[in-house]
């Protein structure tokens, strides 16, 4: 028998239907026979005002719907559409809830009818999709869509996705359906339904898997190729003369004096390999086409296991180069270079893991989802990178078991088609890796660098402080306690289990003596911890907190004298602790081989706690790291750190937590020097005022590493196509309360979006304000005019820079990286709203520490430290505005200091020269933005 689906979508005054919520138009489509058979639209009078807000966003007004019929007329007929059917919804755990309680409302009977998700649907069939708007997801599916937001158009892209999930589903491999409809159960409401029914009309009707898959114990995986192809004729050299560079980018791209002096620049040092001064220290301002300068020149020198390594800052920027710059780079050179991004084998599945957890970790009803999600993206994935999921967070305990060590897979059941050793051989196989700083610097040891290769240190403004950071982890104490004794509890109430299992398997790497010792070394962990809590406390806490702060959240910030002042027992506290929870961990990890090795006899019941195990000894693992990283520190004596010491109850030592920050990088340094044939150090702004000496100092070089310093002249004429604006009425933010400070900046940004039309990015330096401010913007008319894209609230950073530069009414507010490196060009980004100069916290751990050691050293902190950081990261923000010649684009200063204060002129003599700054009265801005934008 063929189901009959009644697809709905309703647009009502309220998403709460407690607070007066009414629906104002019903739209309906009917599927039959896997066919579109009827469409239903229906206005409907709420006798309720329809607030503006919901008009802006379905079209629909008071006018519109007066002379619709009332609810209670239309709901007897609606219940008869629709009580024999399958109700499906896009989020049907609103729309099914709110018609029933609206025919509650009117004396009718609730619908009871199987229900199916379409949310739900699209997140298990299309797992690599990072939005599921309906919106979004009939763009990724070309469903042509006339009006969002308008129930029976709704409704419609609604069915016509359903038939196209439908048509996934039909094609799935029958073993990859058996999983989803065993793991359906926990769907949401009936949305089982679609699996259950599809696999028992395909279970007797067994088809091959398509020659892309394999299935292999009941998974099935797309092939892959284990090597890369790269088409590289070596026979072709570097265009070192104009015309030839000319003719190489004729049709392709223009050809820039700029760029091309930085290319022969580049290529002249790359060539000569034999220097002890390896560093290049070069400035190319934005929109000089700096990646493909060293990208060009570098490829004609690169082959065999002379690599091009770039390390950058952040994933949008990866993401850039790879999809962006390499592909220009092939298209210029006619080669066929790949790219990888290289990062930790964190990111990747385990697919040994993930075989056991599909019957052994349940969880909980996300769990379900996130398994079904897999299994079909395993079908995708050639990489088995887990970033490809999009998930917002990886929070979920499934992926502390399923993340990859980084271990050799020899005899396990998946050996053959583990992801991480077939991405390490792209790594070793690539001609150019791509990946961050920090990374870079943790495994500057490893082998896939290749040999007497060229590193490019794309925005090197931050290399310095990724260096610190590697250096820098953080120890919580109260959660190392609940860590371990989580252990101890998973292994004292599974005793009994344990017991019989160690009786019963053959090997005795692990055995119920081992139980019994486990408890031994707890016990130890347990007194040396508080002992370990209360020597800190005694030595480093009690003397710098007075009597008033004790009732308060303590935070201290120490140098590393009087935090290890005549404190001898220190070091040997931490490193007893060590010695025990490395023995836990290690008895653990111990255990899991242990179970893999013995699986065919291990039940279900085992296979549990198992997995529950493995999550809390990752956790410790962790935080042993930091602990081993701090006794090195401590044991180093002519070592410059700081440590922050957190308390959440200073009558507890228990809630102690310590992080500290280390200031000398000379090491680190050292290390990627001798690493790498030559080092291109390179930024859109690394200088002060046209001088270096900022940039070496931050980076701690020394004056006989340095090959050569450039600074390329800035193509885009700043001073034609951009202006600074700074309003006549603004406060001195300095006096201003901190919620004093977010109305402020609410306040312009309001002014602006009011009144232009333009697409706008507002940068703060803290994603506190930044999120204070976009709660206040929320309460605004503007979110009715605008799509208001925060970052760390509305999305990842991927994310939200896909939807603003797809968007023509789109705010984007963001901070951190989103200052450099991301690129809006031809017009999608032409106002910049600045709220603050950017000056660093004094009371941030990594500033004080590196302010106090030049503070020691005699150094003007202000003059050497506070005030060039500021800058560099005005004139990285700045340049997000005018990418190339043709761009035009203006900023609002809310800060007035750049006028009022001495330091003001270094600021404004070190932004691009001549560039306009006007302070006017805001309605006269708000005119002259306009006229200068138009």
């Amino acid at each position: 028998m063929k189901n009959s689906y009644a697809v709905v979508d309703l647009e009502t005054t309220n998403a709460n239907w407690h607070d007066d919520g009414r629906i104002i138009q019903f739209g309906c489509v009917l599927i039959e026979d896997g066919e579109i058979t009827k469409v239903f639209n229906q206005k409907i009078n709420p006798d309720v005002p329809i607030p503006s807000r919901i008009t802006a966003l379905t079209g629909l007004s008071d006018e519109d719907v007066k002379d619709a019929p009332k609810f209670k007329e239309l709901a007897p007929g609606i219940f008869k559409l629709l009580k024999n059917k399958i109700f499906i919804a896009h989020n049907v755990n609103f729309d099914l809830p709110f018609l029933n309680r609206e025919l509650s409302r009117v004396g009718l009977n609730e619908l009871n009818v199987n229900a199916i998700d379409t949310v739900e649907l699209s997140q298990i069939m299309f797992p690599t999709v990072s939005s599921y708007k309906l919106q979004d997801l009939t763009s990724y599916l070309s469903i042509e869509h006339d009006n969002p937001h308008s129930a029976d158009s709704d409704a419609l892209v609604t069915a016509k996705l359903f038939l196209v999930i439908q048509s996934q589903i039909r094609d799935l491999p029958l073993t990859t359906l058996k999983s989803l409809v065993d793991l359906g159960t926990q769907t949401i409401r009936e949305t089982n339904l679609v699996f259950k029914d599809i696999y028992q009309r395909r279970v007797n009707n067994k088809r091959l898997l398509p020659d892309y898959l394999y299935e292999k114990d009941g998974l099935v995986l797309r092939k892959k190729q284990f090597h890369i192809s790269e088409q590289i004729d070596q026979k072709t050299s570097y265009p070192k003369s104009k015309q030839k560079k000319r003719n190489m980018l004729k049709g392709k791209l223009q050809y820039r004096e700029n760029q091309a002096k930085l290319m022969d620049d580049i290529y002249e040092n790359a060539s000569d390999r034999s220097k002890d001064n390896k560093w290049n220290l070069i400035e190319a301002p934005t929109g000089s086409g700096k990646t493909l300068a060293y990208l060009l020149p570098l490829s004609y020198l690169i082959n065999g296991n002379r690599k091009l390594v770039i390390a950058t800052t952040t994933k949008v920027l990866q993401k850039q180069i790879v999809d962006q710059s390499i592909p220009l780079l092939n298209q210029v050179s006619q080669h066929n270079y790949h790219a990888e991004v290289v990062k930790s084998s964190y990111n990747f599945i385990d697919i040994d893991r993930f075989y056991e957890a599909i019957e052994n970790y349940q969880g909980h009803r996300h769990t379900a989802l996130l398994k079904m999600k897999i299994l079909v993206w395993l079908t995708i994935t050639e990489t088995g990178d887990l970033n490809e999921l999009h998930l917002t967070n990886y929070n979920n305990p499934l992926f502390t078991i399923i993340r990859h060590r980084g271990e050799a897979k020899e005899n396990t059941l998946f050996a053959e088609d583990d992801f991480w050793r077939y991405q390490v051989n792209k790594y070793h196989e690539s001609l150019i890796l791509v990946t961050n700083q920090a990374y870079l610097a943790r495994n500057i040891d490893s082998s896939i660098w290749g040999d007497n290769s060229y590193l490019v240190i794309d925005e090197a403004n931050h290399f310095a402080d990724n260096l610190r950071n590697v250096a820098s982890p953080t120890i919580d104490f109260l959660k190392l306690n609940e860590y371990v004794r989580k252990l101890s509890d998973i292994l004292y109430q599974n005793r009994v289990t344990l017991r019989y299992v160690f009786t019963e398997v053959t090997t005795q790497l692990w055995n119920y003596q081992d139980l019994q010792d486990m408890e031994t070394h707890f016990q130890a962990i347990d007194e040396l911890m508080e002992r370990l809590e209360f020597n800190l406390f005694d030595n480093s806490i009690q003397d710098h907190v007075s009597l008033q702060e004790r009732d308060q959240f303590i935070n201290l910030i120490l140098n590393q004298e009087d935090f290890n002042k005549n404190n001898n027992d220190l070091v040997d506290l931490l490193s007893d602790l060590i010695v025990e929870v490395t023995m836990v961990v290690n008895r653990i990890d111990i255990l899991f081989d242990q179970y893999n090795f013995q699986k065919n006899f291990i039940s279900v019941e085992l296979s549990r706690i198992i997995s529950n195990l493995i999550i809390e000894n990752s956790k410790i693992r962790r935080i042993l790291g930091a602990m081993d990283e701090l006794l090195q520190v401590l044991q180093q004596k002519d070592s410059d750190f700081g440590i922050e010491i957190d308390m959440r109850d200073y009558y507890e030592p228990n809630t102690i937590k310590i992080s500290w920050r280390q200031y000398d990088i000379k090491s680190l340094i050292k290390d990627t020097t001798d690493s790498f044939s030559q080092i291109f150090a390179i930024g859109a702004a690394i200088t002060i005022q046209k001088d270096f000496s900022h940039f070496i100092l931050d980076l701690q070089l020394e004056s006989n590493q340095i090959n050569e310093m450039m600074i390329l002249p800035d193509a885009n004429d700043m001073a034609k196509n951009s202006k600074i604006y700074i309003p006549e009425d603004i406060s001195d933010i300095t006096h201003l309360s901190t919620e004093e400070y977010y109305s402020m900046v609410t306040k312009y940004i309001v002014e602006i979006l009011n009144d232009l039309d333009h697409q706008t990015m507002i940068l703060f330096n803290s994603l506190t304000t930044l999120e204070a401010v976009y709660n206040q913007l929320m309460e605004t008319s503007v979110k009715e005019k605008w799509e208001i894209l925060a970052q760390g609230v509305t999305g990842t950073n991927e994310k939200i820079k896909k939807r603003f530069a797809i968007g023509n009414r789109s705010v984007l507010l963001g901070a951190n990286s989103f200052w450099e490196g991301v690129d809006f060009p031809n017009k999608m980004l032409e106002i910049l709203i600045v709220t603050r100069i950017p000056f660093e916290s004094p009371e941030m751990l990594d500033v004080k520490v590196r302010q106090d050691v030049m503070s020691q050293e005699g150094i003007n902190v202000f003059q050497a430290d506070t005030l060039p950081r500021a800058i560099l990261q005005l004139r990285q923000g700045l340049g997000r505005l005018v990418r190339n010649p043709h761009d035009r684009g203006v900023i609002l200063l809310l800060d007035n200091r750049i006028l009022t204060k001495s330091y003001g002129k270094k600021i404004i003599d070190s932004l691009p020269h001549g560039i306009p700054i006007v302070q006017d009265d805001m309605s006269d801005i708000k005119k002259d933005i306009n006229k200068f934008l138009n």
